[in-house]
């Protein structure tokens, strides 16, 4: 599927799947993310198979790894839909809509654009939504009978009902096609493409193109059963037919669709940030403070018309209540030097307008108080902008307080205790905190194919490089986990710009000392060879680091070769205190300090870069 589904996507996946599909039960429904869920059918044609539905993504059939606990939602799911026969899958108005109806009469509704929705009814009524929202022409609420978005459908309207839609387009034939017959761009392009007609030509004046244009539509979807995908790298599309008009071959030919769908969604579906509900929250509210400075101006400047004119328009008021008497101002376009766009003969109120300004009058009450009516519409938007702002402020206060309660409830690892990293070939790295922590990590945790490593300064951490398996690290980790022990050692604060750290093997640590020799806490003997390496510098990236799907804020030793993310930011030992540089780096990365401070070096920094 392309970025944004198409409709012809979901034509072609019911029309190679819906036999997988139709007559199957509903043995259990998961939740696998907040907008995808997992369907488990079973049909005695054809066994066992699962729907993966991301109501972003698309339909795929994929036996994703379902999660050990059930949500509330998906048991909700279950409870309505168990053990349901789905009787027929229909694609609604050949829109990006998929209709799942059982045998009990419910109807699975899922709405597959946008952030998408997934709607139950019962006797043509919506009796469940997971995103109920209301809009002029269109309630998704429950107990309203469900409306899809689109009444046109370009496969079941007549030649005169398809020319009625081209007449009354104001667009281009490309963009009619695609917006308002529900083809998609891709589609639109690929139809007019194939015919050779001017995709740019207006509308209204193709209508002469209209049975070449069906037929064209008709011939692309026969070619759908095919059971192909079509992969274009370029424009990371992927297609149920290919798309003559992009002038090449596809990258990837697939010659199951499904599989090309799965492949997709796992592999070159972008991953843009979904925005979380609070960021959702605070957007709205900011677009409502908009509207209110709006309207909080128009009621302002028609008070002040009105005052600035009162004699003018208590005149046209006693006129206009008057003329009501004798005619019906409804069908009156002009009055008294201004044009009469409405009239409500049940309040009395008239919508005037005169050199593009306009205003509502109140019949009922002279023309200063219906100034006064706007002067009080203005103040009651100053204070919904004031209460707007007001709760802006909390639910930025509330993401803060989540964030901060993530972060407690977040599964710590055991390495997490130590100073840690995981190097660029993917080893673990552990360093001691203090005295008690560089006797423990020695004792406890550095084992027979481990790498001992120490700087060489007093009071330098111990650090090991943790090796599991038959892989050896190479120099590029051994050199990172020697800048890392440098730059936790006491030359960060003492403002070293680079020094030298060394390795053995665990063999050569031991905690016997000589004869009539001390070996306190937390110190270690090394005997043998070291293995030294100089002029490391001392600089640290610091990054937020997924590790088993968990965000860690992660140091890194930022070494001239290291290949780091972008979203990173750079310190070396300086001059700025330690709590402000982890003030700085917890705003840059929306974590609360608790994140960022055990993961600093001792002493003071500077940021060099990332903010």
């Amino acid at each position: 599927m392309n970025p944004k589904p198409s409709s012809l996507d979901f034509y072609a996946f019911i029309q190679n799947y819906s036999n997988k599909i139709s007559g199957s039960f509903i043995k259990k429904v998961y939740q696998i993310e907040e907008t995808d869920f997992l369907f488990q059918l079973y049909s005695s044609t054809s066994g066992k198979n699962y729907l993966l539905i991301s109501l972003k993504k698309g339909l795929v059939f994929y036996e994703a790894e379902r999660p050990e606990a059930a949500t509330p939602l998906s048991m909700l799911l279950r409870k309505s839909l168990s053990e349901r026969r789905i009787v027929s899958v229909e694609q609604i108005n050949f829109d990006r809509v998929v209709k799942l109806t059982l045998h009990t009469g419910q109807e699975i509704i899922l709405e597959l654009f946008r952030d998408g929705n997934f709607i139950i009814t019962n006797e043509k009524k919506i009796e469940f939504a997971s995103d109920q929202r209301e809009w002029k022409n269109r309630k998704i609420l429950k107990g309203e009978p469900y409306l899809p978005p689109s009444a046109n459908n370009p496969l079941e309207i007549d030649d005169l009902q398809f020319s009625e839609v081209l007449m009354q387009s104001k667009a281009s034939l490309v963009q009619t096609l695609a917006t308002r017959l529900n083809l998609g761009g891709d589609m639109a392009e690929e139809v007019l493409f194939r015919l050779g007609a001017d995709k740019d030509a207006p509308a209204k004046e193709s209508l002469g193109l209209v049975g070449r244009i069906r037929a064209g539509i008709g011939s692309i979807l026969e070619q759908t059963k095919e059971c192909r995908a079509y992969f274009y790298q370029e424009q990371s599309l992927l297609s149920p037919v290919p798309m003559l008009h992009l002038k090449k071959e596809p990258d990837i030919l697939y010659d199951d669709l499904n599989k090309g769908m799965l492949e997709y969604l796992q592999n070159h579906y972008p991953s843009g940030e979904t925005k979380d509900p609070i960021t959702r929250r605070i957007e709205s509210m900011e677009k409502s403070i908009e509207e209110f400075q709006k309207q909080r101006e128009i009621s302002f400047q028609r008070g002040t018309a009105i005052m600035q004119s009162l004699g003018r328009f208590e005149t046209l008021i006693r006129k206009l209540s008057r003329a009501k008497e004798s005619q019906d101002l409804s069908k009156v376009k002009e009055f008294d030097g201004f044009t009469i766009s409405s009239y409500n003969s049940a309040t009395k109120a008239i919508e005037l307008e005169e050199s593009g300004n306009t205003i509502v009058l109140d019949l009922n009450i002279s023309a200063g108080q219906n100034a006064n009516n706007y002067f009080q519409k203005s103040k009651d938007f100053k204070s919904k902008i004031e209460g707007a702002y007001k709760a802006i402020e909390e639910t930025k206060a509330k993401r803060v307080t989540e964030k901060k309660s993530a972060a407690k409830s977040r599964k710590k690892e055991w390495f997490e205790i130590y100073h840690w990293f995981i190097s660029s070939e993917d080893f673990l790295v552990i360093s001691g905190r203090d005295a008690k922590s560089n006797e423990r990590i020695v004792k406890k945790h550095l084992k027979e194919k481990d790498l001992y490593v120490h700087a060489d300064v007093y009071g330098a951490p111990s650090t090991i490089i943790k090796i599991e398996g038959n892989r050896e690290p190479t120099e590029q980790t051994i050199r990172e986990a020697c800048a890392f022990a440098i730059s936790f050692s006491r030359a960060w604060p003492a403002g070293v710009s680079s020094g030298a750290a060394y390795w053995v093997y665990p063999s050569q640590v031991s905690k016997t000392p000589e004869s009539g020799e001390y070996v306190s806490t937390g110190s270690w003997i090394v005997r043998g060879k070291r293995n030294y390496l100089f002029d490391l510098p001392m600089k640290l990236a610091i990054f937020i680091k997924e590790y088993k799907g968990e965000s860690k804020a992660m140091a890194f030793p930022a070494l001239q070769d290291a290949s780091l993310p972008e979203n990173t930011v750079i310190i070396t030992p300086g001059d700025e205190k330690r709590n402000s540089v982890s003030q700085k780096i917890s705003k840059k990365f929306g974590v609360p300090m608790e994140e960022i401070d055990p993961i600093l070096p001792p002493g003071n920094s500077t940021i060099v870069s990332g903010l």
